[in-house]
């Protein structure tokens, strides 16, 4: 019983983070979109529109998600293969990378403070997940250094932004393209961590397009602004993804 209760409160924390994370995280994204629809729309570029869509979308994509997948897991709760902590977290880490994707761009009115905060959230109920799943299964090591390695990973994605590089219409649409990619396996990643037991299998795929795609954006904007944020953080991803892969092996 006692233990029932224990695994209901790490439930009911990390529900919570995950609602601050949206909370704050939407907030944030429609002040932004309030301050670039009231602001002279004449001066925006295509890199604005870009940016505004994909907020747009991916604030209702993030929220269509989350109502969709919750009113189905209450719905199987009566069945004897539903699994709360897999079927509700998993599809919220489903709708928590939508809405990611928008706030990886750097639209007018963007409030980096808030963004980390909200971002902050989501890694505070990663963290729980991590605990609950060492209390329940063990290996503390390989759990906290995928902990570790999925929270890099994410601050390892770069955020759009405009600049002004003579190769700025090559630079954009990579740069866009490495953000949504990177979000939409990190999103992946994520699912994975809240559906199993908070362990990564530190997959090559993933970290390829990461190192790849950061070092194309951090080589074709190094003249003009070296992205130390991202710089160093592919460095940490990099040297958990060696640590987690060669932990893997010794355990085999």
């Amino acid at each position: 019983m006692g233990k029932t209760i224990n695994q209901a409160r790490f439930n009911g924390l990390k529900f919570l983070f995950l609602a601050l994370y949206f909370a704050i995280l939407t907030i944030e994204r429609v002040i932004s979109l309030v301050v670039c629809f009231t602001s002279d729309m004449s001066t925006l570029d295509t890199l604005d529109y870009y940016m505004i869509a994909l907020t747009i979308f991916a604030i209702f994509g993030a929220y269509v998600m989350a109502v969709m997948k919750c009113t189905d897991a209450a719905k199987r709760q009566d069945n004897e293969d539903f699994k709360p902590n897999e079927d509700v977290f998993g599809n919220l880490a489903i709708a928590a990378g939508i809405l990611l994707l928008g706030g990886m761009v750097h639209t007018r009115g963007s409030i980096p403070v808030m963004q980390f905060i909200s971002y902050g959230m989501i890694l505070i109920s990663m963290a729980l997940h991590t605990v609950q799943n060492i209390k329940l299964h063990k290996s503390a090591d390989k759990k906290w250094l995928s902990f570790a390695y999925i929270v890099a990973y994410s601050m390892s994605i770069p955020v759009v932004y405009h600049t002004s590089i003579e190769l700025a219409y090559l630079f954009i649409p990579i740069e866009a393209v490495v953000s949504a990619g990177m979000v939409a396996l990190f999103t992946i990643m994520l699912s994975r961590f809240y559906d199993g037991d908070g362990e990564s299998d530190f997959s090559i795929l993933p970290f390829m397009v990461a190192l790849f795609g950061d070092f194309t954006v951090l080589v074709l904007r190094w003249h003009e602004e070296v992205n130390v944020f991202v710089l160093i953080f592919i460095c940490v991803t990099s040297v958990l993804w060696f640590a987690g892969n060669i932990l893997c092996i010794k355990r085999r």
